[in-house]
């Protein structure tokens, strides 16, 4: 018995491994107006489908306007992770092995940043744009932010998410950098990620909260703007 107490009190000595040990991810999860069972799918699939070490964020924004590039960039400074993966609150992950955080950190190293492909998105990541490729491939294109995976380092160096754009737009521009600067994402086109698309923006729309097409057009003009200098 006394050893078996000894043997306990040696294990309750063992340092706790930091982030940067574990690559820990901070998940992060941006709450504004979607209906709660939503919500709840998206953290359901992350806590039972995720074996890769994580930290799991959830931010309650409710209370202020839906500037998703502050809230972002504002997490993002005040996380203690360098691996930061930034999810729509309604994207599924899937159940596979390894898993699909797992998968995503194999390619992390390639430019700093890692995108799964996704249905209702509309960037160059949509499932079904392009012929089946292998698990990973480099890809000079603008995709979709519903789930990425990011160097924290990385986000600072291309400036971080562009606060400018409201609620659309800031991906597609934060992608266009990404190109032009580090060679673009890395696709994991073995990672799929189910999108239900735009929850948080049609439950705000209908309470007279925001005006979904007129901040298209204005994303639309501001990304022409700053990508080609003209509107």
């Amino acid at each position: 018995m006394i050893d078996r107490i000894q043997k306990i009190r040696d294990l309750s000595k063992l340092p706790i491994k930091t982030n940067d040990e574990l690559k820990r991810v901070e998940i992060i999860v941006l709450k504004y107006k979607e209906n709660p069972e939503v919500i709840d799918e998206c953290i359901r699939r992350v806590v039972h489908n995720t074996t890769w070490p994580f930290k799991l964020t959830i931010y309650d924004n409710r209370p202020n306007p839906a500037n998703t590039s502050k809230i972002w960039n504002f997490i993002v400074n005040e996380s203690a992770c360098e691996y930061i993966c930034i999810i729509d609150s309604d994207a599924f992950v899937p159940e596979v092995e390894p898993c699909w955080l797992t998968r995503l950190m194999e390619s992390i190293d390639r430019t700093g940043v890692v995108v799964p492909m996704g249905d209702h998105v509309g960037g160059s990541n949509r499932a079904g744009a392009a012929d089946p490729y292998p698990s990973e491939r480099p890809q000079n294109g603008i995709w979709s932010a519903f789930c990425g995976l990011y160097k924290k380092s990385v986000i600072r160096q291309l400036g971080n998410f562009d606060e400018h754009f409201y609620l659309y737009g800031q991906d597609s521009f934060f992608a266009w950098k990404c190109q032009k600067q580090i060679g673009g994402a890395v696709y994991r086109t073995d990672v799929f990620v189910q999108h239900t698309g735009s929850h948080s923006a049609k439950k705000a729309d209908s309470e007279g909260e925001l005006d979904r097409e007129a901040d298209k057009l204005y994303a639309a003009s501001l990304y022409r703007l700053k990508t080609q200098g003209k509107v």
